[in-house]
């Protein structure tokens, strides 16, 4: 009598989704006898029957973390370590653990004793080495396994389970295969074994589930297993890759403190995700203990030059620091030159005067060095209150024939701001620096003339303004001689300041950087009470042109027109015309209309009045 037809139960289907649903509920093979614990198996059941909150559920913007997969890449090498050897010198598996799959034909030769051989070669996670070659774990696995199961009808054995497992380690495994695995462990009232737990917690680390993972964990302590550094570090493995960061490093820290046994790539895992994430100081801490365990090591050499790549794009100065004294200044590595450029910025940006150089020395050896190099030396050194050296790095720039503007020196700027007993220091080293034979650049000299005009007066200043063709062998630039006018206090000084203008800076020649609104405003203001219309009308125009740059923030200054309600009494108590050009570039400006129209009316109106009051 014809025996009944097989049905096939869900961990077929998982290995081979063709087969009809309505057979997974029923046995793979009959007379597969397991003692049942019926309460055990409901409560497995019930901890892993798959959740549609939780399984189902995506989270919007949340992406792979490439940098946290397996401890072991996913193709894994193989050591031949089977005892057994045929007359031919060749293990009856080798075949089986080829770089390329076995085919059908080679499969149905292996003996059932030589694939589950294999299977348990493949369940060895370290020292694999087939002549080599590498292998592709997850997929063998689940060739080796099909074959057994729908060939051979080989009972699904704990160690089937145990290897399918260990294939969900895998980045192509996933959730729903573990969930699908325990499943069916619990339908066949079979409890989870020791290797079967510990794997669901490595594949877990990779394909993360918190609610999964705590019933493994549950299973676990239910059955008395040890939670040993393995599955610790799986745990904190799958924190990380769960973006659970703070919980991560804390579960990590508590096993630093409790002197367990950590891999050493478990700690490379948490350093390089930390860097991405920006965690420089936590990064620090884990990649002081990664080399305290071995200081010459190439994995310690590539960390070390990713903490620098990182910390020096992010500015992270002891980061910086660290690790350009450990694989740079001791030779062992040559850092590029983007890395050099982020660790000279910043040096400068933490007045690191030595590291600035030596990253300077770098550049200079392997490009021509550009004005931005040196501007950085330069603010490294006034950060570091070193006004010496940041005027000399000045000089040594103009003295390349690089062009210095305004902008290489805002670094300087901001220094002596921040700290104004250094302007003084800065006049002194300045003279100190010519009298040696330098030649300082007069864009240099002018931020002190700015900066001694802003804090003390225009008058404090003069010394050093009227010093400046003797310095530099050339004149002050006009955003000097500009923020002088601006700051005087005294008529007398605005008049020959504005008459020095004139005579220096031709029609045209204001080369200077686009002022902001108000100090348009205060020089056309200046210029009219100095009876220099000239002058003023020059600035108005200027002003204009402004008008038509910058954002929103400057808006309310931009419609402060106080400055053409002066130009525009003056002029017509001169009667010059040039005031309606003036009036007509206003009107063109948007928004403007209402206000010159508001100026206009006003200017009537008091000329009306003083007529009348002269009458």
């Amino acid at each position: 009598m014809r025996g009944s037809p097989i049905i096939y139960d869900g961990l077929w289907r998982c290995l081979c989704p063709a087969f009809d649903k309505l057979g997974l509920r029923q046995a793979v093979v009959a007379g597969h006898d397991i003692k049942a614990r019926r309460s055990m198996a409901r409560d497995v059941a019930r901890r892993t029957a798959p959740s549609r909150r939780i399984s189902h559920l995506r989270v919007p913007g949340r992406h792979p973390m490439t940098t946290l997969a397996s401890p072991e890449p996913p193709t894994m090498e193989w050591r031949n370590s089977t005892p057994s050897t045929p007359d031919g010198g060749q293990p009856p598996h080798d075949s089986l653990l080829r770089p390329t799959p076995p085919t059908e034909d080679m499969m149905r030769q292996a003996s059932v004793t030589d694939i589950l051989a294999a299977l348990k070669l493949m369940r060895q996670l370290e020292g694999w080495n087939c002549h080599g070659h590498q292998i592709d774990r997850h997929d063998r696995i689940l060739l080796l396994v099909r074959h057994l199961l729908l060939e051979r009808r080989h009972p699904p054995t704990f160690l089937i389970y145990e290897c399918l497992m260990d294939a969900m380690i895998d980045p192509q495994g996933s959730v729903k295969g573990i969930r699908m695995l325990l499943g069916e462990l619990a339908a066949r009232d079979m409890k989870p074994s020791s290797p079967i737990c510990h794997s669901a917690l490595a594949a877990l680390s990779i394909h993360p589930d918190y609610v999964l993972r705590q019933e493994v964990l549950d299973t676990m302590q239910d059955q008395w297993f040890t939670i040993g550094q393995e599955a610790k570090q799986s745990l904190v493995l799958g924190l990380l890759r769960d973006e659970q960061y703070e919980l991560a490093y804390l579960r990590l820290s508590e096993m630093v403190d409790q002197n367990e046994a950590i891999d050493f790539w478990v700690y490379d895992i948490f350093i390089v995700v930390f860097g991405q994430l920006g965690y420089f100081d936590e990064l620090l801490l884990l990649l002081y203990r990664r080399k305290s365990f071995v200081d010459e090591d190439k994995d310690v050499a590539s960390l070390l030059y990713y903490t620098l790549d990182v910390c020096s794009r992010a500015f992270h100065y002891r980061g910086t620091v660290f690790a350009w004294n450990t694989i740079v200044r001791t030779s062992l590595l040559q850092p590029s030159d983007g890395v050099v450029e982020n660790v000279l910025a910043t040096a400068a940006r933490h007045g690191d005067t030595a590291l600035a150089t030596e990253a300077l020395d770098k550049i200079s050896g392997r490009t021509r060095l550009l004005a931005h190099h040196f501007e950085a030396v330069a603010e490294a050194f006034a950060a570091n209150n070193d006004m010496d050296g940041a005027f000399h790095a000045l000089c040594v720039m103009h003295k390349n024939g690089i062009p210095i503007v305004q902008a290489n020196t805002r670094g300087l700027y901001e220094a002596l701001r921040r700290s104004p007993e250094l302007i003084h220091i800065a006049e002194e080293s300045i003279r100190s620096l010519v009298s040696s034979g330098q030649q300082v650049p007069v864009v240099a000299v002018g931020v002190v003339v700015e900066l001694i005009a802003e804090t003390q007066g225009t008058e404090a200043a003069l010394d050093l303004y009227n010093d400046v063709p003797k310095l530099c062998g050339e004149p002050a630039s006009s955003t000097t001689i500009q923020t002088l006018i601006v700051s005087s206090r005294h008529m007398e000084t605005t008049r020959a300041l504005v008459k020095d203008y004139a005579a220096l800076i031709a029609a045209g020649g204001d080369e200077g950087p686009v002022r902001s609104p108000h100090v348009y405003n205060s020089l056309v203001i200046s210029c009219v009470e100095a009876d220099d219309l000239d002058l003023a009308f020059r600035f108005a125009f200027e002003a204009i042109k402004a008008m038509g740059r910058g954002g929103n923030e400057e808006a309310s200054e931009k419609r402060d027109l106080s400055w053409a309600k002066v130009l525009l009494q003056k002029a017509g108590e001169v009667e010059d015309a040039r005031i309606w050009t003036v009036v007509d570039r206003l009107r063109e400006q948007e928004g403007m209309e209402g206000e010159v129209v508001k100026i206009l009316r006003q200017a009537r109106l008091r000329r009306r009045a003083a007529d009348l009051g002269a009458k």
